[in-house]
């Protein structure tokens, strides 16, 4: 599978300007070859928009921006962060293909200590979802989803999910992009699935986003990382196959799958048209980690 992550830096309100951003970035990724793009999590209205949620026209509007950036999605498919408004509001992900919004996946574990305030603004999401894309299942997540073992990554490996999609935005702090890849690399070992993670960059108030977008097979090895404190699109192939045939020699998730298999939802079955042969499928590129001073430096 050829996945697309694109690191934007996301002002918080503009939603207009964030929506240019995320179609332009839409474009490239489906010019790219790939089947799959994502963009960070609240990538239409930045991050944190705070007492913004608290404002019904603006809750529309970002619905609205959702609406008209699914029309456009067409030969890839293309997973957005938004706020929904339903009976309540939900840190979310759209899921945009053929010219229409999908499905919609909420955030499940809403963080709520040191800079994070979501519990205020969020009612969280029950159930885990995966899509499939071109024969291959990809699950689901947010952020801090990702951050906690279990679910929902576990009930989505379950449901067969060979990748799985995290939209973050991941405060940065001295020493965190390379902390942060170790529980990537971790959660992949767990669940035997490979992780692309795409974040924000960066910053707004006191928060400063590095971005470090990565993906990781189902080993916890990273094939592609995009640059530090700058935005990107990061483009790569991922062997999803491989991780399936993994799964045939460990007994871990037959075993888990006894106890019972746990509700997932499917928001769709996806054929993009965009699938290339082997031979066609370069490999991305795995960039640097900047360490001590060239890391702060990068911060600032």
């Amino acid at each position: 599978m050829r996945l697309a992550l694109h690191q934007l830096n996301a002002t918080v309100g503009d939603i207009p300007g964030n929506e240019a951003k995320i179609r332009d970035g839409i474009r490239a990724a489906r010019e790219a070859g790939a089947q799959l793009v994502a963009f960070p999590e609240l990538a239409l209205t930045g991050y944190p928009p705070e007492d913004l949620l608290l404002k019904e026209h603006f809750l529309r509007d970002a619905r609205a921006a959702v609406d008209r950036l699914a029309e456009e999605v067409t030969g890839i498919v293309a997973l957005v962060g938004f706020p929904e408004r339903a009976e309540d509001v939900f840190n979310a992900m759209a899921v945009l293909a053929d010219g229409e919004l999908q499905g919609i996946y909420r955030k499940m574990r809403l963080p709520n200590y040191g800079v994070f305030d979501e519990v205020r603004y969020f009612q969280a999401g029950v159930r885990p979802a995966v899509i499939e894309v071109d024969g291959i299942t990809v699950g689901l997540s947010i952020c801090e989803d990702m951050w906690v073992p279990g679910p929902p990554l576990t009930d989505e490996a379950l449901a067969g999910a060979e990748v799985v999609v995290n939209i973050s935005a991941s405060p940065y702090h001295a020493g965190k992009p390379a902390e942060r890849e170790q529980m990537l690399a971790q959660r992949a070992r767990d669940n035997l699935s490979a992780v692309a993670f795409c974040a924000l960059v960066g910053g707004q108030d006191e928060l400063v986003f590095d971005g470090t977008s990565s993906v990781l097979d189902h080993t916890g090895a990273p094939i592609a990382r995009s640059p530090m404190f700058t935005e990107h699109l990061l483009v790569c192939d991922v062997d999803a196959h491989a991780a399936r045939a993994a799964r045939l020699r460990d007994t871990r998730p037959r075993l888990a799958s006894r106890e019972g298999r746990p509700a997932v939802e499917c928001l769709g079955v996806f054929e993009t048209g965009a699938a290339r042969a082997a031979t066609q499928r370069p490999e991305g590129e795995v960039v640097d980690l900047l360490d001590g001073d060239a890391e702060v430096y990068g911060a600032l």
